[in-house]
């Protein structure tokens, strides 16, 4: 009896040690830093998590649906286009709500904007939420009937831009707005200003993963809540834990990032659900 006991428990345990590695692939954008900050300080070894860097959310978005991730961190728009693709896409777990942290910047003011008749460049990630904030900007700002040549660029990308020749704006989002300023661009509008628009970060997957990798799923969601408690306890030791993904931002900038971000994994505002329920964008499994 003690030997078939034993027996069972060890093809058991051989059985867990043979669960495929999940893969959670991400932007760096500083709302998803809890992720990275914890693969630095060792916190998801014993969990079997790989993270995979991207340099776009729709980058990001691509390589869920390529199935080269298990996992993909995005916002309800990402979710959006996944969902319309493969319907077993679910939000498990809500991280924070941009509060000035999605930007729109121009080398023009908006009252020359509204008055030139040439055509303006559009820089932005446009399979991504950037496309949304876009279009609630030239519709508040009666900028509709304006001939645009929208440029489909990550966020590295265009931060590394030294001069906009032509009339344009820009899409973008924190810290990279912070290099674009410094390179002469004004900012025209950001998600603090905008009551329309309500953006939120999360991660997402399939039905069948999170059945898969519950525990696992739950004891992460415990370790991003210490990475965000670490964060508000200590920031200059949590940045430079994370420093190297964050593009040259200094440690004046990512504070000033830090402003424009509520984190909801905590405290997921009872508001805020029932707006993303009104919009189809369920809750029931979340984390």
């Amino acid at each position: 009896i003690i030997l078939s006991l034993f027996c069972i428990i060890f093809l058991t345990s051989c059985k867990k040690k043979k669960k495929e590695k999940l893969r959670i692939v991400t932007s760096n954008w500083l709302g998803y830093t809890p992720l990275i900050y914890a693969k630095e300080k060792g916190y998801l070894d014993k969990l079997n998590i790989e993270i995979l860097n991207v340099v776009s959310l729709s980058e990001s978005l691509y390589t869920f649906n390529s199935e080269h991730a298990d996992i993909f961190m995005g916002t309800q728009y990402e979710y959006k286009v996944a969902s319309e693709k493969n319907p077993n896409v679910i939000p498990i777990m809500l991280l924070n709500k941009s509060d000035g942290g999605d930007v729109v910047m121009s080398n023009k003011t908006l009252e020359s904007l509204q008055k030139i008749d040439e055509e303006i460049d559009v820089f932005l990630e446009l399979d991504s939420i950037n496309s949304i904030v876009f279009e609630d900007f030239i519709k508040k700002h009666s900028l509709k009937n304006k001939t645009f040549n929208y440029i489909n660029k990550d966020q590295s990308y265009i931060s590394s831009l030294k001069e906009f020749k032509k009339s344009s704006i820009v899409i973008t989002y924190n810290p990279y707005n912070i290099i674009l300023e410094k390179n002469g661009l004004l900012n025209l509008e950001t998600t603090k200003d905008s009551i329309d628009i309500l953006i939120v970060d999360g991660m997402f997957t399939k039905n069948e993963t999170l059945i898969k990798y519950k525990e696992e799923l739950i004891e992460l969601k415990y370790i991003i809540d210490i990475a965000v408690i670490e964060l508000e306890k200590d920031p200059k030791k949590y940045y430079e834990s994370i420093k190297d993904y964050l593009y040259d931002t200094n440690y004046d900038d990512f504070l000033e990032s830090l402003s424009n971000i509520k984190w909801l994994n905590k405290n997921s505002n009872n508001d805020i659900l029932n707006s993303l329920k009104s919009n189809n964008f369920p809750t029931k499994e979340l984390l």
